[in-house]
């Protein structure tokens, strides 16, 4: 491949992070600027040629393929996203990759953003060694990426990994996903916030949840934990991971959160799932994706290694 370096696109629906990625996960001219994804598709094809112009103008990665993580069940033989996102202003069965291809002028390896992330903490950062990881982002919703022998599991039509929506009669608030019984509204950090508020806190955001003394707080906090454990728990027992890896803004509350989290595990989990167990919290922070598109961008060059 030319160069020592490809250009790794993130994409999110109020940044889009960008990013020369070398063939062992090293970041060079890493930035991030407005996406512009809810003005639309003219407005957000602008917006990642104008990045890829600037990240490519210091004479690494003019040439040769590009990684892209994307929002959206991203379909792997088409590169279309299957349905509507609600990040982005597209239509469902949008051809993302032949899109970005037609603006780039140059080959797109496309994936899942989460996906990307996961790769990215598997290969070069908290899960590095696993034979099986998943890593699991808890901010505003909950995103999910399965790696298995250092390759991504996509499933059948690239949606594997969606936990957040496994129905495991939550008594929560009904998903805008449809799902009956979706757990994401209790797990995740904004279902978090909203019990919060529903119980009378005055808080606006997940930290300010960890960090109150009021034993409303510790009530949400301990129903969110379980929550989440329960989720984790199923994709523990179906998978038999060595390393879950939690990433995302809730994971900012550190040990505050993972030894809880831990201890519920406890109650969801097979005594033989757990032995060897690890339980960690993400390495690479806002630049997982970036660097996983980057290392699908490298690795689709070399399909016979990991």
């Amino acid at each position: 491949m030319p160069g020592s370096s490809v250009l790794a696109f993130d994409l999110g629906g109020t940044d889009l992070k960008v990013a020369r990625v070398s063939a062992d996960g090293g970041v060079r001219g890493f930035s991030r600027l407005p996406s512009r994804a809810a003005q639309g598709e003219s407005a957000l094809f602008a917006a990642i040629a104008a990045a890829a112009a600037a990240a490519a103008a210091g004479g690494e990665a003019r040439s040769g393929p590009a990684g892209f993580g994307s929002p959206g069940v991203i379909e792997p033989g088409t590169g279309i996203i299957l349905d509507r996102t609600p990040h982005l202003s597209l239509p469902p069965e949008f051809p993302m990759r032949s899109r970005l291809e037609l603006a780039l002028g140059r080959r797109v390896v496309i994936d899942n953003d989460a996906n990307c992330a996961a790769l990215a903490e598997h290969r070069v950062g908290a899960a590095r060694g696993a034979r099986v990881s998943i890593t699991v982002t808890v901010g505003t919703g909950v995103g999910c990426g399965i790696v298995v022998d250092g390759r991504v599991l996509r499933g059948a039509f690239g949606g594997a990994g969606e936990i957040g929506h496994m129905p495991l009669g939550s008594t929560g608030p009904a998903c805008g996903c449809g799902v009956v019984g979706c757990v994401e509204p209790m797990a995740s950090g904004s279902g978090l916030v909203a019990r919060a508020q529903e119980a009378g806190l005055r808080v606006s955001n997940a930290r300010d949840v960890f960090e109150s003394d009021d034993p409303r707080a510790a009530a949400a906090i301990e129903r969110m934990v379980d929550h989440l454990a329960r989720m984790l728990g199923a994709a523990t027992q179906l998978l038999n991971p060595d390393v879950l890896v939690i990433g995302g803004g809730v994971a900012q509350a550190g040990s505050r959160l993972l030894a809880p989290l831990e201890k519920a595990l406890v109650r969801y989990t097979l005594a033989s799932h757990r032995k060897g167990l690890k339980l960690v919290p993400a390495a690479l922070g806002e630049q997982a994706g970036v660097i996983g598109a980057g290392l699908q961008a490298w690795q689709a060059q070399r399909p016979d290694t990991t």
